[in-house]
Parts: C-alpha cells; structure tokens; sequence
C-alpha cells in the first residue's frame, strides 16, 4: 500500500486515523484510573469505585475528577471526529478518486472504518464505566451487545480485506518506498479481537465468555499471520528501495498491533483463571506482557533508524501535515498504554519494582502520554483538510 501524500484540502480515508487517536487517548487516560484506584469487588474501575475513592479526600479527588474531565473531553472529540469521518468516506466513494483508489495499494485504506468503529465501541464502554452508576449490574447483558457489536464489525473487516485481496490479484499494484502500511488489517483484526476478549475476561457466563474468547483468538491468529507475512516480504524491499517520508508513520503500526494484542492476550489468562479456573500465576502473564514490549521495542528502533535517515517525522509533522501525520499518534498511545500494564502486571509481580519505586517507569510514561497529547492537539490545527464539502 503506498501512503499517498495527501491534498490536505480534501478529505482522505485516512483522516480516519484522527478519530483513532482520539480514542486511544481516551483509553490511555482511563488506564490511570485501572491501575490507580481500588476496585477490589470489579476488574476494573467504574463509577461508584471511583465516587468512593474520590470521597476519600482532596487529592483522590482531583486525581478522579481531572482524569474523567480529560476522558469525556477526548471521548467527545471522538465521537465527533468518528461521526465526521462516516461522513467523508460517504462522500469518498461517491467520488472521482474512489475507483482509482480501490484498484491500487492504498485501498486496504478503507479498513480505517472497522477500526475505529471498534475503537468507538470500547470508548462508548469507558463512557459508560465511567460516567454512569449501576452499569455494572447489567454487564451481563451488555457484554453480547459487545460481542454482536465486534463480530458485525470484524464481518466488516474480513469482507474489505478480502476485496482488497481481490483487487490486488486483478489489477496489481506498485506499493514501492510504502513501509509497513500493509499491516492496517492486522491492526484492525488485533482491535475487533481485544475487543471480544473483554467480554471473555470479564463475563461471569462461560457461554459469553466461551464466545469472546474464541473470536479473540481467531482474530489474533488473523493479526499475526498478516504481521508477520507483511514484515517477512516487505523487510527487503524497505532495505531495497527505501521508505518515502510519507510512510514513515507505518514502521511504528506495530507498536499499537502489539499492545492491543498484548492486552488481549493478557485478558484471555485473566478469563482462563478467572472462567475456568485455569491456574495462571503472574509469570505468564508477565512473560507475555514483556514479549509484546520487546516487539515494540524493536519496531520503536526499526523506525526511528529510517526515520533520521529520511527526515520522515520532520516532515509528516513540521514540513507537510496530512492525514498520514495520524499515523504518528497511536504509536506514542500504545507505547505508553502496554507500557503500564508492563509496570503493573509485570515488574510489581516480579519485584523488579514495589509501590515505592513504581513511580521510576511511570514518569516517562507520563511524558510520553502528555508528549502524545500535544501530538494529537497540534496535528488537529496543521493536518486536517482546510475545505471539506461532503454534499
């Protein structure tokens, strides 16, 4: 898939990418309140956890109530920005430019809209955690809404892949200097699958969590044999023919594919042990976590290599803003997102750190959060079309 370099008056699939980072920064400012607050008697955090915690004095309170401004704020923006986008791709493929798009690399492009469809279905979940009281009593009959929620949406996703498949074997296309942006469906399979493994590992009914569970895992195998076939076969022609800056953005995708399958891997041992009663311990989970971080790690160096050699940052955020500057914002997300749970469910269980020495992983990973949200602000004013007219 080659990464246009984008008329930043118009609208372009990939403007999707910006309700995307939208959400995931809504996600990213709920982890806080995951980690950070008791909720002995609930997975995770919702709304009478953190009203009592906020009662229990000034700082909790400023702690609860600053985090659940910043959460309605980003999920607001979200939903707006999720709404704007249906509305763009509406108008894309009634255009001139739709058909010529859909015949070449860039038409996996369209598998933005499952993404950040599923994305909006676990902002709308956060939302409701959050904001609302007694959610948690009827989680059980939210939980098959979710699930028939993500299948729709991963029937979605399975469908544009395959026509994209299609299209490639009949018309073939030149994906040159391109990256890693083949990997857009291994990031949307590897978001429709965290998404199933929430109900996998929060449902106390095993035909719920049997389903969550098995349409996780299907949709992980999914992420990465596409992954990892992406990366065997285009490793070489990156070293070959280079990476236009434009599509420097792509050789991070990993970053994010690796926390939200990290994540549901994780889930699906809380659900084996919590379901089942599958005895997991701490050590395999935080073996996976850690796994999942060393592939960020190498994509995070992968990238910035090629990045200083072609001026990529540069230029997608300084230079020429775009839709493809997106791109740039889940990396920082999903870096600091699996980089919690590490410090969490991996270096406590191990004793690598303890309450008091936690703090030396979560300061970077605080700058790294706030760097990211500085990103996403400045990248709204410079990168999104100047004229849009969706009639």
């Amino acid at each position: 898939m080659k990464v246009q370099e984008i008329n930043r008056d118009g609208f372009v699939p990939l403007h999707g990418l910006a309700p995307l980072g939208a959400g995931g920064l809504t996600v990213s400012l709920y982890v806080w309140l995951l980690f950070l607050t008791p909720h002995p008697q609930t997975p995770v955090p919702i709304y009478e956890t953190l009203s009592a915690f906020a009662a229990s004095g000034s700082e909790a309170w400023w702690f609860v109530r600053g985090l659940q401004v910043g959460i309605g704020l980003f999920a607001a923006i979200h939903l707006c920005l999720v709404f704007w986008m249906l509305r763009g791709l509406f108008a894309f493929k009634h255009s001139e430019a739709y058909l010529a798009f859909k015949h070449s690399h860039n038409g996996v492009q369209w598998m933005v809209r499952p993404l950040v469809l599923a994305m909006m279905v676990n902002v709308l979940f956060i939302l409701g955690m959050v904001f609302f009281p007694r959610v948690w009593d009827v989680r059980e009959f939210l939980f098959p809404v979710a699930l028939i929620s993500f299948a729709l949406i991963g029937i979605d996703a399975l469908k544009i892949w395959s026509d994209h498949l299609s299209e490639l074997y009949e018309h073939g296309a030149d994906n040159a200097g391109s990256g890693l942006a083949g990997m857009f469906p291994a990031f949307t399979f590897a978001m429709v699958a965290v998404g199933f493994s929430a109900s996998a590992a929060m449902s106390h009914d095993k035909v719920t969590a049997g389903i969550g569970f098995i349409g996780a895992v299907l949709l992980i195998v999914f992420a990465l044999f596409i992954s990892t076939a992406h990366f065997i076969v285009q490793f070489p022609a990156m070293i070959r023919e280079g990476v236009k800056p434009a599509a420097s953005g792509t050789l991070w995708m990993a970053i994010p594919i690796s926390t939200v399958l990290g994540i549901a891997v994780f889930r699906l041992m809380m659900s084996a042990q919590h379901v089942w009663n599958v005895h997991v311990g701490s050590i395999l989970p935080a073996l996976a976590l850690l796994i999942f971080v060393s592939v960020q790690v190498f994509f995070y160096l992968l990238g910035r290599t090629v990045m200083r050699r072609n001026r990529g940052w540069d230029y997608l955020v300084k230079e020429q803003p775009q839709a493809a500057s997106f791109s740039l914002i889940c990396p920082g997300v999903g870096a600091f997102v699996l980089g919690m749970f590490v410090v969490f469910k991996a270096l406590l269980p191990l004793e690598v750190v303890n309450v008091d020495t936690r703090w030396i992983p979560l300061l970077p990973l605080l700058i790294l959060q706030l760097a990211t949200i500085g990103l996403f602000l400045r990248l709204l004013l410079a990168a999104m079309p100047k004229k849009v007219s969706f009639s």
